[in-house]
Order: C-alpha cells, then structure tokens, then sequence
C-alpha cells in the first residue's frame, strides 16, 4: 500500500497538520470519477476552511447530513494521529431529533439551521451539540500505512438529575425551557418549548417539566447513525489505496465522573487498516478511562469482521448502474421547457455533473438546441416529434451522444406537443444503454386553464415532478388556485413553483437521488391500467396541430412580429425564431419567443445564421412577409 495514491508527496507533519489534507483527498479524490463516487455511495461533499478545516456531506442509506471537523493531531515516531469530530443533522422534521438533546432541537428549529450546516467551519462550536463521535486517522510516516476508525457511544445519554423545568413565557399557558442541563447540551434556555411538560390549562405558576427530575434528556443511537458515513469513508480508502482493509471492532465501557445513574453506555470502535498500523492496544481505540468487555470472538485485536456492517445494505449493486439516467423534460407550448433546460444545466455544470441534452423541436428548424449548446453537448432531433414519427431516432441519437461526450445524465427535451407516455414506450426498447430517471413536466401558470384537456394535461398527469413556471407572472391567489389543479390532476407529483425556470435545483437532484437509492423507479414508470374505453395515448395529430416555418432574411420590428402572430390565427399556440430586429435605432439579431399572448426578445446565440420564424398550433394561416415566402413543414 502507497499512501502516495492519496497524497503525491512526503509527510512533513513538523510544519503543519497533515490529517486535514489526507482526508481531503479522499473526499476530493474519489469525486474525480463521480459515477465511481456515486457507487461507493457518496451523495455530495461540500469542504469549508474558514475557520476549521470542516466537510459536509450526505451518503446513500442515510437521510442525514454529515459533518467532520478536524479537532488535532500528533505524531510519534513512526505515525501522526489525527482526530475529527464526527457531527450528525437531521431535517428539521426528522423525529430522530426528539432524541438528540434539547439543544439539538432549539437549533434545528431556528433560522439559519442548513446555512450553518453549510458552513460548518465557521459554525463548528455553537453546532456541538449535533456531535455524536470521532473519527481518527492515523498513518505510517513513510507513506506506508494508512488506519482510520469511528468511536462513538452505542447510545449517547444524558439523565438529567435536577430535571429541565419550564418556566411560564410571555404568552399566557404557553411555557419555554428552564435551568441548565448539567451535560453536553448546556444551557437550554434558548426557544425550546415544552410539549412534554404536560397540560398548559392549569395553574401558570404550576411546575411543569421538560425533562422530569431523573428522566432522559437524550438518548441518541450515536454509532449506528455514524456508521454509514464511516463505511463509505473506509471503502473510499481501499478503493482509492486498492488494498482491503482489516477490520475489527472494539467495546468499552465509559462512564463521565459526574453521570448520572443509567448515563453509561458501550462506546464502540469501529476501525479500518490498511498496510502498516500500530500496534493495537486494548485502550487504544477509546480516549478517556474506557474498560474494554469481553464478548465472543474478542481478541486483543477486537472482534475481526470479514465485511463493513451494513455496506451491503447502503449500496445494492443494480444491473444497470453503470448507465446513464435519461430524464424526459416535456410541457406543453411556451411554457418554458428550455428556460429551465438552460437554468438546470447552469446548476449541474457547475457542480461538474455534466449532461448531455437531446432535443426535439415540432418543425425543420432547431433553434432550441442553438440555445443550450454551450458546456454541454446537444442532439438534436427535429423534423417530428419524439413520441411518434421520431421514435426510431433515439437510439442512433443516443449512440451518437454517448460516444461524443460520455455523461451520467441525459435529459430529452421533448416538442410541446409530446405525450410522455408515448416517449416512454419508445424507451422500454433502451434500457440496454439507458436507465430511466424522472419525467419533468414544466406548466405555464400564466396561461393554466383549469378547464382545459388534451397534450397539456397528459403532461401533467405523467409527471414525477411538476415545475409551476412563470409564478411570478400572477397573483398569489391565482398561484394558488393552479397549484391546486395540478395537485388535483396528479397527486403523487412534486410541485417546484419557478420564476423563469429558477427553482432549487438541489432539492430536485435530492428527489431523484432518492429514488436511485430506494432502487424503484419514479411513480411515472409504475404500470397504469387504461379504461377499457381508451383507445391508446392522445398525441398531437389527434389534435390537429400543425407548424409552418417563415424564413426572414429582412429586417423586422417587434410590431412586424406581432402582425404575423395575429395573421396567424386565432388557433395560434407558440412561435418562436431568430430574427434581424430594429430596436432603438439599430439591428441585433434577436431571438424573439411568443406564448400565451407575451411577446419577448432575447440576445441570439453566436453562431445562429439563419434568420426564421416558427409557428405552430392549429387551423393556421401564413402571415403575408411582403414577398417572403412561408414554406409549410408539417
């Protein structure tokens, strides 16, 4: 074992700690191949060096995130000993915390909580109570060994002697946290209120009690709730180090010279080896006065296990993990599909989760696709729609994408006209290169009609996930009131209100790393029984929707623009194109975009030469160009 895989160089702990760099480029190194990071069961790590070298991070098997906090370090002759606390949150929500101590909870359920979560380096101290253990590191001085291990109480208790009294607040029959705690939680007497301090009817100047003289103040399952991170940290180790560990586990009775009764708990170590270690030592792994216990297969060693507790249980290999996830993003005309195409790929590029996009347009010419290309690689597909006469595309298309720029993600933009469960049919015959992700409808809440039927509804009724676009273009109460349907019309569908395609990205990579862990596919995969009545899956043709393309090589105004979409017809769903435009004097090429009666413009991409308008929707008219030809596509 070279422990130069991890960190190019010599030790030199004489100038400064070394423990914070090798540990970060374990959680740095292994996110080089996120796919590779993905299947050890990482989630996402976030470093922070303001004030402690600090990381946060989630892992698959866990709903919790994670923090590390590098505490010190020593050496001796032939090894340097690093330590970090090892910090424990839940959501705000989880009922966990109503075992963690009081002042877990106050914190939690004040401002800020995730904020400093996130920047756990310059919030390490006021977060201690979340910290429920240590991991060391320690390695061999010439690069030869490499040892990490998590200690952490079983059950991290706290009987509180004198009780937590609640005292009366200012609002009448309402009581808050009283007193101190006399433990690791400190001082409570922060927001907590006191559900457990009994009936509130009574007497206000009546006692009432939090935590009852002699009751439990928390009772947290510290190891179990660790073990996660630490397995995924370990086999990070052997599968950047290529060397399997030694493993053992070790047992101690701990018991603080001012606990309580009951406060004693096993602490376990759970320690990881690879190459050259220290010797063991039956004190070693506990700091502290520990006393080890003796139980079956107890050696000086430890217990020696053959495999990291729980490893199978948080990663479970799947036949297809290897391949990428195809998203399919629809909505319906105008709604706002590439706004939000454009605002996702943002957020993933610079997270360097590169993906990949095919995109679908209803007519001959993309200019969609010319709108994302950028950091990520576009296929576009046009002269069709994906979910009928283009079906026979995707698989020349993915083949094309896949080997110009490998991703973990492909998202299908699909025309506003398509019917998702059409597409998905199509991608039943894919599995061998795909793997299904999440279908993403983006509605327009601008234009919803409650009444309405048809493509746009199918859209909604499909979908995994629902984006409320353009919320910021009504008022609350008519926000409302759409948000309401689309609950209405798909129940198992999670809402994101937008503005202008924004919406927390990272709760939507949450949503679907969710089911990836889970190993069951989004609800729009699970089978559905039609009404004997259905004839099939409504698709636009059954509609009657068509499209004609106008080539404009001339200079146009915005009033030009508006002319054409009223010439167009009553039946007029979208157009959208690239254009000369006259504004303010001079001419810029313009990509002009309609929908539900707006007209906007927008700076053109480089590189787009042709100059085009297109119209799609129903029963529609050519406008009159002045001599300019309308060619008619489908």
């Amino acid at each position: 074992m070279r422990l130069d895989a991890l960190l190019p160089r010599p030790l030199s702990p004489e100038t400064d700690a070394e423990s914070p760099s090798i540990l970060n480029c374990l959680l740095t190194g292994i996110h080089l191949d996120r796919r590779r990071a993905r299947a050890l069961g990482w989630r996402g790590v976030l470093p922070s060096n303001q004030l402690y070298a600090a990381w946060t991070c989630r892992v698959a098997g866990s709903p919790h995130v994670y923090g590390l906090v590098f505490l010190n370090e020593h050496t001796d002759v032939s090894f340097l000993h690093g330590t970090f606390t090892a910090h424990v949150f839940p959501h705000a929500a989880d009922s966990v915390l109503d075992k963690f101590p009081l002042q877990a909870l106050s914190l939690a359920l004040g401002e800020n909580y995730e904020e400093r979560m996130r920047n756990l380096s310059l919030h390490a101290p006021e977060l201690a109570p979340f910290c429920m253990g240590s991991v060391q590191l320690v390695a061999a001085l010439d690069g030869k060994g490499l040892s990490l291990s998590l200690a952490a109480p079983a059950r991290y208790r706290h009987i509180s002697r004198e009780g937590i009294a609640a005292r009366p607040s200012t609002d009448s029959g309402s009581y808050a946290a009283g007193g101190a705690t006399g433990g690791p939680a400190g001082d409570t007497t922060g927001d907590t209120t006191g559900d457990a301090a009994g009936d509130t009817t009574g007497d206000a100047q009546a006692e009432r009690w939090i935590v009852p003289p002699g009751g439990l103040e928390c009772d947290v399952p510290a190891f179990r709730l660790l073990l996660p991170l630490f397995t995924t940290l370990a086999a990070t180790a052997a599968t950047l180090l290529e060397e399997s560990p030694r493993l053992s586990l070790h047992m101690a009775l701990q018991k603080p010279h001012d606990a309580a009764e009951g406060d004693t708990s096993p602490t376990l170590s759970l320690k990881a080896e690879m190459g050259t270690c220290p010797q063991p030592h039956p004190l070693a792994a506990f700091p502290g006065n520990g006393r080890p216990i003796k139980f079956p297969s107890l050696s000086s060693e430890g217990k020696i296990l053959k495999r990291l507790p729980g490893r199978q249980r948080q990663i479970l290999a799947t036949p297809d993990a290897e391949l990428p996830v195809i998203h399919i993003l629809t909505g319906f005309l105008g709604a706002g599909k590439t706004t939000f195409l454009r605002r996702w790929l943002d957020y993933l590029n610079g997270r360097e989760q590169f993906a990949a996009v095919i995109q679908n347009e209803f007519g001959r010419i993309g200019l969609d696709a010319a709108l994302t290309r950028g950091e990520t690689h576009v296929e576009a597909l046009d002269e069709g729609c994906v979910c009928c006469s283009l079906a026979d595309s995707l698989r020349p298309g993915l083949q094309r994408l896949l080997e110009a720029a490998p991703a973990e993600q492909i998202i299908l933009e699909t025309t506003g006209l398509a019917n998702p469960a059409n597409v998905l049919e199509s991608l039943n015959d894919l599995s061998d290169m795909v793997r299904p992700g999440l279908v993403i409808t983006v509605a327009d809440a601008l234009a919803w009609d409650e009444a309405g039927s048809g493509i746009g509804m199918a859209q909604v009724a499909q979908a995994d996930v629902i984006i409320a676009n353009k919320a910021d273009a009504v008022s609350e109460q008519r926000l409302e009131a759409v948000l309401r349907d689309l609950r209405r019309r798909n129940p198992r569908a999670v809402i994101f209100p937008a503005v202008e395609g924004n919406i927390t990205f990272a709760s939507l990579e949450a949503l679907h790393t969710a089911w990836l862990d889970a190993h069951s596919p989004p609800p729009s995969r699970a089978p559905r029984l039609q009404p004997f009545s259905a004839a099939g899956n409504i698709n636009h043709s059954a509609e009657g929707f068509g499209s004609f393309c106008l080539t404009l090589p001339q200079v146009v105004s915005a009033e030009d623009i508006w002319r054409m979409v009223d010439d167009a017809g009553p039946g007029l769903c979208r157009a959208k194109g690239i254009v000369n435009l006259r504004m303010d004097g001079a001419v810029v090429a313009a990509v002009a975009q309609y929908a539900a009666g707006r007209l906007e413009f927008e700076e053109a991409p480089d590189g787009a030469d042709e100059r085009y308008m297109v119209f799609i929707g129903v029963n529609l008219s050519p406008p009159d160009t002045a001599g300019q030809g309308a060619s008619a596509v489908c």
